[in-house]
């Protein structure tokens, strides 16, 4: 079963260098978070200790309830800037550089990028928890790093989106992890914090 966990890891953490592949890669994301999911699962149940799977399901349910939440309430501020600033039922050409500016001083756009944002720092924040009690049972520091990494990085976004910068070598670190780890490795004795 520790095969298949670092197995389905390594397959689901390397996925996203496939969204070269124009025709694949919308369903890049939802195969990286199926797949690291089962992973999760897999090392919950080999080293039993079911927060480690907990622990990254929570995070990523954040994550997803808070991109369809904010992305939801971006659509009803494009719409109604849209609409606000069309004549006769079309939106003329000229008028997209007062939609954008509109957009950018709307309520409703501003609470959708704090939602996304808040809930990307919280979803990191349950993920490198799990992530953390992964690192404490393989004996791999480094999903510790990639889960601390992808939590500055959430954090970072905030200073003109160089977090992404910070996102990015996580997930570097997040794959060295799962390639580190070896499948015949003996669970690790509990630790106590």
């Amino acid at each position: 079963m520790k095969k298949q966990a670092i197995t389905l890891g390594r397959i689901g953490i390397l996925l996203p260098i496939a969204v070269i592949i124009p025709i694949i890669n919308m369903f890049v994301g939802i195969a990286v978070i199926v797949l690291l999911l089962m992973s999760h699962n897999y090392f919950s149940k080999v080293y039993e200790k079911p927060l480690i799977f907990k622990k990254a399901l929570t995070g990523t349910i954040i994550e997803i309830v808070a991109n369809i939440v904010g992305w939801i309430i971006f659509v009803i501020a494009i719409g109604s800037a849209a609409l606000s600033m069309s004549s006769g039922g079309e939106v003329e050409p000229v008028n997209f550089q007062k939609i954008t500016s509109v957009l950018f001083e709307s309520a409703a756009t501003i609470i959708g990028g704090i939602i996304i944002l808040a809930g990307l720092i919280i979803g990191f924040y349950f993920i490198w928890q799990g992530l953390k009690l992964l690192a404490e049972q393989t004996g791999v520091k480094l999903f510790n790093t990639a889960g601390l990494l992808y939590f500055i990085g959430a954090i970072g976004i905030i200073v003109f989106g160089l977090g992404i910068i910070v996102i990015f070598a996580a997930w570097i670190v997040h794959i060295v992890a799962y390639f580190t780890v070896q499948p015949d490795e003996k669970p690790a004795e509990a630790t106590t914090a």
